[in-house]
């Protein structure tokens, strides 16, 4: 029995949402302020509710953006191929489009929503070209030699093959076309189409041909609407359905074609553009170190070090007595503090894995450590050692900033900055409360805005991707 194809759609990125739901505890872990979040809500890290079902749904679009790209690219690839063409209106339909190079508007309309126009564009011999309506993903393909690349523009990250595709089930299903020839999916060849009659579509005299594709895959229904006096396509609507429930479907229109129009060839290359950096490629092997560890960064890793074995008090002690006004840097494996996200995306996928483990035991770590040494500010304050506890909060307000300064560091883990900032901030705003310092007062004011102000941006970044 077919699955539906939303289920489709979930199944074909199961490995991403999976991966998105133990981010999120990785991020609730190692954040410290735990009494804001409250897990049992469903709430995200911006404060929405249902943060997976968000995640659900932007890869649930970026999962349609390819499955369009795929298909228009196996119509095109039908029309070019076509082996029976003759003077017949529909014959004159596929020529048009075998012999242009070409642009269209495509829209989408997938569980009920329509996605807005994205952008299609074709260059023969074979090349084609998809940029989805809000302008974050591209899918270009090659037809002649099958190759494919998906371009990630908010993450400047470039993919050359569809991450756990072993995962994809073997049977029926519109996604069987990611591992078969686009050809043997499609059969678009003059005389087996039917006519649809003549209407006039977008102000123009059309007339319209219907081929219905019935395979072990899926079932499509396509409607080919073209110029009455010269056969150039106006419109070509693409309905996917599961024919145990046609509720089920994807449908697809490619309207507005310019077939008089020139494209770049390097709108179409395969390689990933100059700043992109092609994912899943590296080994951890292959991202040495650009700088050693400092001094002051082998104190911080030591402090980690010391509280996960137990060792508590030496480790409080030990992140205390860092300078901050010295160089900082860390040694390739402390991946919370060393790995970019530049580095991270480049990682083939079993060492991704492992660095985000590695990263947030340590992010869950720090956690811990910053919030014993709250705890020992806030009783130093009730013993009235003002500025001990003030040298404790200036201590976790340095590590928030050097996590939040690190722009370049994993974006997974860059929340954990602004956070600790903000809660160190009303710590601080507490001690100087009660210590009576009011331009200190009016400063951590300011501060607590700014972190406010950091989170919001970093989550944005996240939204964007």
């Amino acid at each position: 029995m077919k699955r539906p194809f939303g289920k489709e759609l979930d199944r074909l990125y199961e490995s991403f949402r999976e991966d998105h739901s133990r981010l999120r505890r990785d991020l609730l872990a190692s954040l410290p302020d735990r009494d804001a979040i409250d897990e049992g809500t469903g709430r995200d890290l911006s404060g929405s509710p249902s943060g997976g079902k968000v995640m659900l749904n932007r890869i649930v679009k970026i999962a349609a953006a390819i499955v369009v790209a795929t298909i228009v690219v196996g119509v095109i690839g039908h029309f070019a191929g076509s082996k029976h063409s003759s003077g017949t209106a529909f014959g004159q339909v596929l020529a048009h489009i075998r012999n242009s190079t070409y642009t269209f508007d495509l829209t989408t309309t997938a569980e009920g929503q329509t996605a807005g126009a994205g952008k299609g564009m074709v260059r023969q011999p074979g090349r084609i070209r998809i940029d989805d309506p809000a302008g974050k993903v591209t899918s270009i393909a090659d037809l002649t030699t099958g190759k494919h690349v998906l371009l990630f523009h908010a993450q400047k990250a470039a993919m050359m093959e569809i991450p756990h595709a072993e995962k994809l089930p073997d049977g029926p299903g519109p996604f069987a076309m990611f591992s078969r020839p686009v050809e043997s999916l499609w059969n678009l060849q003059d005389g087996t189409e039917k006519s649809r009659g003549e209407k006039e579509i977008d102000g123009q005299s059309a007339v319209g041909f219907e081929v219905h594709q019935d395979t072990p895959e899926y079932a499509c229904d396509i409607i080919v609407w073209a110029r009455k006096d010269s056969g150039r396509p106006i419109r070509v609507e693409m309905n996917l359905y599961d024919p145990q429930n046609r509720s089920q479907s994807v449908t697809m229109v490619m309207s507005h074609f310019d077939l008089d129009v020139e494209l770049d060839e390097g709108l179409f290359s395969l390689e990933p553009p100059a700043g992109y950096t092609a994912a899943h490629q590296k080994t951890l092997d292959e991202t040495p170190a650009d700088t050693p560890a400092t001094p002051e960064g082998e104190k911080i890793e030591q402090a980690l070090r010391l509280w996960t074995d137990g060792n508590k008090d030496k480790a409080i002690e030990t992140l205390l007595s860092v300078n901050w006004a010295k160089p900082m840097a860390f040694s390739p494996k402390a991946y919370l503090f060393a790995m970019t996200e530049k580095a991270f995306i480049a990682l083939k996928l079993e060492d991704q894995n492992r660095v985000r483990q590695e990263a947030a035991e340590a992010a869950g770590q720090l956690r811990k450590l910053v919030i014993a040494i709250w705890d020992l500010a806030r009783t130093e304050r009730s013993n009235r050692n003002y500025a001990r506890a003030e040298m404790c909060l200036e201590t976790t307000l340095n590590v928030g900033k050097m996590i939040s300064d690190n722009h370049e560091g994993m974006l997974a883990f860059q929340l954990l900055g602004p956070a600790i900032q903000k809660k160190t901030l009303e710590e601080m705003k507490i001690l100087y409360q009660e210590t009576n310092r009011v331009e200190d007062l009016a400063r951590v004011e300011e501060q607590i805005k700014a972190a406010d102000a950091l989170r919001e941006s970093i989550l944005q970044r996240v939204r964007d991707q």
